[in-house]
């Protein structure tokens, strides 16, 4: 089986959706703003789980079609694009922090202040364009 291109495509579509209304939040309210409202920082949280699920959705994808590897989990994932050169080594304890900043919004291992949610999201977005134009030259590469 191939990569489906696509797909990959329409995850990417949707990180870049999310990042953008993230950025958009955060140009529109103040930090207090954010920080005092719930409803702001649900969406913070619900945006940032769902884009780092699409990003651990495309590695497991890529893992799975080209490298022929099965992750157990979303680190792994990234460990094995990490070691196949797919991803840079000096992100991949990024890459790990976001997901287990969404492991933890998903499972309510503990609690997240609302000061940790708007940090991620004014510090760590970059963290998406990074991952996305390293799938982006590995999809060129792979053509």
């Amino acid at each position: 089986m191939t990569l489906d291109e696509e797909r990959i495509f329409e995850k990417i579509a949707y990180i870049q959706g999310q990042v953008l209304a993230i950025q958009s939040l955060l140009h529109e309210k103040s930090k207090e703003e954010i920080i005092a409202n719930q409803w702001f920082i649900r969406g913070l949280k619900y945006s940032l789980q769902t884009s780092i699920e699409a990003m651990i959705d495309i590695a497991y994808h890529v893992s799975a079609k080209h490298i022929k590897a099965a992750p157990t989990d979303g680190r792994e994932a990234i460990a094995i694009l990490t070691k196949n050169g797919i991803l840079a080594d000096e992100e991949q304890e990024l890459y790990s922090v976001m997901i287990g900043f969404r492991n933890r919004v998903v499972h309510g291992y503990q609690t997240i202040s609302n000061e940790r949610v708007y940090e991620i999201s004014s510090a760590d977005l970059d963290v998406f364009s990074t991952f996305i134009r390293q799938i982006r030259s590995f999809l060129k590469k792979s053509q």
